[in-house]
This record gives structure tokens, sequence and C-alpha cells, in this order.
């Protein structure tokens, strides 16, 4: 790894830690010449570890640009929060989803990413699941049903 400072510069790892709860490791670095201290977060890469396998036996990689449009479109509620809390809601599903041992489905990832949803903001998470089709309307006697 290169330093933050200066681009040419090598650096060491000082420290170290593996995340207990999340597929991260923490690592101190220090720039050789300059004796810079930073920190970085080294998380893997779902799309280069897992593959999704798709409905028709196709396999597909994961795609969090994808996923992070999709958290975006269920905060049509709060347009803030979809600027700013899309892209770690995300980030947050895809750990959730390479500490999972399973085989990853379309129908996961909508799980795991309804499930994140639903502690975060309630009212996203239903947006999202009526979205992909979680949820339905139940007909009571005498009512319309909307669906």
């Amino acid at each position: 790894m290169i330093c933050i400072n200066s681009p040419n510069e090598p650096t060491k790892v000082i420290n170290s830690r593996s995340s207990k709860t999340a597929p991260i490791v923490w690592r101190r670095r220090q720039g050789l010449k300059s004796g810079v201290v930073f920190t970085t977060y080294e998380r893997p890469a779902l799309a280069e570890n897992k593959k999704i396998q798709l409905i028709d036996g196709s396999t597909s990689t994961f795609n969090l640009g994808k996923l992070l449009l999709s958290i975006a479109r269920s905060f049509s509620h709060s347009p803030n929060a979809a600027q700013y809390d899309s892209l770690w809601l995300a980030q947050t599903v895809e750990d959730a989803l390479s500490m999972n041992d399973q085989k990853l489905t379309p129908s996961i990832i909508t799980e795991k990413t309804y499930q994140t949803l639903k502690r975060f903001d309630e009212l996203a998470a239903i947006q999202y699941a009526a979205k992909h089709h979680l949820i339905t309307t139940v007909r009571k006697r005498g009512r319309p049903s909307f669906n």
C-alpha cells in the first residue's frame, strides 16, 4: 500500500485487527520515509468472492451499484437519507451477505436488504418490500383491495 500523503512512498503495517462482527480488517499503517500514520479498513468485495444463482440456472456477479440504487429509491420520503445513507446501508447488506455461507440468490439478497432497511427506517423498508413484492395487500370483507 502507498502512503496517503506521497503516492510514491511505501508503507508498513504497525497494527492490525480483525472485526468479530463483520468481515473487516482494521490496519494502522505508517509511511516509511515521512512517518505519517493513517488507518485503513479493508473489506472483501462480494462481487469477486460469490456468484448469484439466478432463477434460470445461470450465474451473475453481485453489483453493489444496483443494490445502492434500489435502496435509494425506497427513500422517496427522505431525499437526504437516499443521498447520504444508501451507500452505508448497501455496504451493510453486502457485509451480511459475504458472511452468509449459503448460495446467493436474488430472493436472499432482497430479504437481507429488507431486514436491514427495517432496522434503519420502517417506511423505507415498506416501500422496498412493496417494490420487490415481499408484501401484498390483504383484502378484508367489504373493502377494496389495491393490489
